[in-house]
């Protein structure tokens, strides 16, 4: 990941994309669809939105980094930011089948409404990458060795039946973005598969007034 955390505005999507992507349904967790306009922007032009893209609901990293992140960006954390940021409220797209959000949650203690689209055409339109690259080299947001992580996500599998095939894309990455009055200031697509910004790093991110 770069040492310059904001992103540059070109790094954006071109405003018909965006708009696109903003039609795009997701689904919850008993498989309602919702707009991902109206999540992003449903809430009004006075709470920020900061949105994770995650990697497949099976990957051992990321339900490491979605436990760290729920335990460091509390609600309270998140409703005492100060300006420009405000408000803001944080939620979860993955890229598999609905019915696995509630294990997800119950593996993860996730703190954030979690949503997804598995066919991924939301990661698509957003240009989010697709690669396995640094799969063997453990994030700083996790305390599991690669082989580690992949005996957990291995036994996930095998204990989940039939729904071990409904995890979502192995391949498929995610990233992180924040939305100020439904329209994006910054964005940052993970690289390889240990690439999340840290909740730290996310929390600088929204200190900053506009993406440099």
């Amino acid at each position: 990941m770069s040492d310059t955390i904001i992103t540059r505005c070109d790094d954006l999507p071109e405003p018909k994309e965006l708009a696109e992507a903003y039609e795009l349904e997701l689904q919850s967790q008993n498989g309602q669809p919702i707009r991902f306009g109206e999540l992003v922007a449903g809430k009004g032009g006075q709470i920020t939105t900061i949105v994770v893209f995650i990697r497949h609901f099976f990957c051992a990293y990321d339900q490491d980094y979605v436990r760290v992140a729920s335990r460091r960006l509390t609600d309270s954390v998140l409703a005492t930011l100060p300006n420009p940021t405000g408000p803001s409220q944080l939620i979860i797209i993955g890229c598999g089948d609905p019915q696995r959000i509630v294990p997800y949650v119950s593996e993860t203690e996730a703190a954030f409404p979690i949503y997804t689209d598995r066919k991924g055409k939301i990661y698509e339109k957003l240009h989010m990458k697709r690669t396995r690259s640094h799969i063997t080299q453990p994030p700083p947001y996790t305390q599991n060795s690669f082989l580690s992580a992949l005996g957990k996500t291995l036994k996930q599998m095998f204990c989940s039946g039939w729904q071990a095939f409904l995890g979502g894309s192995w391949g498929q990455n995610g990233g992180e973005w924040v939305f100020r009055g439904g329209k994006p200031v910054y964005v940052h697509r993970m690289e390889h598969v240990s690439d999340h910004l840290t909740a730290d790093q996310l929390l600088e991110v929204l200190s900053h007034d506009k993406p440099a």
